[in-house]
């Protein structure tokens, strides 16, 4: 029993006079190894480099509980020779120079003995007193620490959308380029090809927000003037549609609301139907829906359709409906958008955060998409990449299809009524 009591006490004693234990707070002061994980994160805002902050962490490790309160001196006594064997043989000058940046940042305080040692002198009258490393500036430093992370984790969230926009930036206009290129279109292509050249330099690895938003302007300037050099390089007869090539060309949504009759008339007229390409990607409003053909060996009846599928756009109540689309209008016609949910889409708000997420899986920059929903509004761009993706197979570049529909939107009006009439005719011809 003596020799137990013995093992107790020499255990006892050496927690107490452990080569760094620290005094400590169990309910007191910020969680340290939270607070070392925040700080790493933040490193940089403090001027701090990787290893200074494995010199901090072999430090905290000396503190004996988990949190650190600031409310008192928190002090550790580790011998060189422990924090070197802690920081995996960090040499002991090496040693110096991270512990004096630590100090020079306001988290570390040097508390030294008269003989200039590391150590814990015990007084029964006056009490104990240590010698070594305070830790508590570090707890008291919380605050700014963790905002200093979260400004970090914010300007990291930026830095990979920038990073993200500028390789679909990228890949849109080498798109282009090889499209002019392989069809031999009009137009200085050589200059556009070196000043690509010269915007996939890489970057510095850690290049700021500035720089990467800089680079994504240039981008976004070189895609706008090869879309617009593409374009300008067609021909009135490709813009008409008669060329079976083009597929860049869009509908004129600007149309009245299309009767029978006028349509009838349209194609009396003009035997391919009005844009060619727009029929093509099936985003164009065609005649009255024709009768049903047999695909499987079974004759489809209209009864087994959706409720929209067998009418045709007969009066402008019905045009008006499709201008103005209610949700539940919108996803009967385009049915696809709800695979991209994670639940029911019940609200506009919920619609434009899906159409947002396949914006992405089509090709179409944020850019593009912002400037579609400045000219549109938010809720008709959001039908009309829903109206997109329907079609996706068939559209050869959804960001230029999106970028004509925003230009015509911002100098001639747009309207979805047309569009979703074609989308609607299209599936039940199919």
């Amino acid at each position: 029993m003596r020799r137990e009591d013995g093992v107790r006490r020499a255990q006892a004693r050496l927690r107490e006079d452990g080569a760094c234990a620290g005094e400590t707070s169990a309910e007191e002061g910020p969680d340290k190894w939270a607070l070392l994980r925040a700080l790493t994160e933040a490193r940089a805002r403090f001027g701090l480099s990787d290893r200074t902050i494995a010199v901090l962490e072999a430090l905290v490790s000396c503190h004996a509980g988990k949190r650190i309160d600031p409310a008192r001196p928190q002090i550790v006594f580790p011998s060189n020779r422990e924090l070197s064997l802690r920081t995996r043989g960090m040499a002991d000058a090496t040693l110096r120079r991270h512990l004096a940046s630590l100090i020079e940042a306001g988290l570390l305080l040097r508390r030294d003995s008269p003989n200039g040692k590391r150590y814990r002198r015990r007084d029964v009258e006056q009490g104990d007193e240590a010698f070594g490393f305070d830790l508590s500036p570090f707890a008291l430093s919380a605050d700014v620490i963790q905002a200093a992370a979260e400004a970090a984790r914010a300007e990291a969230r930026a830095i990979r959308h920038i990073k993200t926009d500028i390789s679909l930036c990228r890949r849109d206009i080498r798109k282009i380029l090889d499209a002019a290129l392989s069809e031999g279109r009009a137009g200085d292509w050589t200059a556009l090809e070196q000043r690509w050249i010269d915007i996939i330099r890489p970057l510095a690895r850690n290049a700021s927000v500035a720089e990467l938003t800089a680079r994504l302007r240039e981008c976004a300037d070189l895609r706008i003037q090869a879309e617009t050099r593409y374009l300008s390089s067609l021909s009135e007869q490709e813009m008409s549609g008669n060329d079976a090539r083009n597929e860049r060309h869009y509908q004129n949504s600007k149309t009245e609301s299309h009767t029978e009759s006028s349509i009838e008339k349209r194609n009396e007229e003009n035997p391919d139907g009005g844009l060619r390409s727009d029929k093509e990607t099936g985003l164009d409003a065609d005649p009255a829906p024709r009768a049903p053909t047999q695909s499987t060996g079974k004759t489809r009846s209209l009864s087994e359709a959706p409720a929209w599928k067998g009418r045709s756009l007969t009066s402008r109540s019905d045009a008006a409906r499709l201008d103005e689309p209610d949700i539940a209008t919108v996803l009967e016609i385009c049915p696809s958008l709800s695979d991209y949910s994670t639940g029911p889409i019940r609200s506009p708000g919920e619609l434009e955060a899906v159409a947002d997420r396949v914006r992405g899986f089509l090709g179409i920059s944020r850019d593009a998409y912002r400037s579609a929903q400045s000219a549109m509004g938010p809720f008709q761009a959001a039908v009309t990449i829903a109206a997109l993706l329907e079609r996706a197979e068939h559209i050869r570049s959804p960001g230029g299809y999106l970028r004509a529909l925003t230009h015509k939107a911002a100098t001639k009006g747009f309207r979805l009524g047309p569009m979703l009439e074609a989308l609607r005719n299209h599936a039940l011809r199919s």
